[in-house]
């Protein structure tokens, strides 16, 4: 585990293949609630668009990782890869979270653009079916604050494994 700490530390691996790993060997070690919180990192998270759905941001805070919810724009990237607007009340929210998993995160993040662009699947399965994917474009700080944030709290989950194991 310590080796994996490391690794994860110094970015020696990326965090979904440290997720991989470490899940297993977490598994009666540490809560399910965090082991859930680990799975959706790793899948991301399937009710996603209840964030959408809620009346108010209130009510999503408590029920989402606060990590995740950034500001940032929503848009429907065509498949003549072009953004387009989307006039739609879920689009209007001041507060989005990103429900996609870690590694989409990790990808966005390294693309060379000034900002990022994040597949949003649970709004494209609502809103772009047919028409292209629905995407969240936020700054580069945003994406590298949700990885460091979450790259801290795994390291410290994975600190609560007892050494022998």
């Amino acid at each position: 585990m310590h080796d994996l700490k490391r690794k994860i530390a110094t970015k020696e691996i990326s965090l979904p293949d440290a997720l991989a790993k470490a899940l297993p060997l977490l598994r009666g070690h540490v809560p399910d609630d965090k082991l859930l919180w680990l799975a959706n990192e790793l899948q991301g998270y399937q009710n996603g668009m209840e964030f959408f759905q809620n009346s108010t941001n209130e009510h999503a805070l408590k029920e989402f990782p606060a990590y995740r919810i950034i500001t940032g724009k929503i848009w429907l990237f065509t498949p003549q890869g072009t953004l387009t607007e989307l006039n739609h009340p879920f689009t209007k929210r001041d507060r989005i979270f990103l429900s996609a998993p870690i590694s989409w995160l990790e990808i966005a993040l390294n693309d060379p653009s000034e900002t990022c662009i994040v597949d949003m699947p649970e709004l494209t399965n609502y809103l772009g079916k047919g028409f292209g994917n629905v995407v969240c474009e936020c700054s580069k700080e945003h994406l590298s604050g949700i990885i460091s944030f979450f790259r801290q709290r795994f390291i410290q989950t994975l600190d609560e494994v007892p050494a022998a194991s």
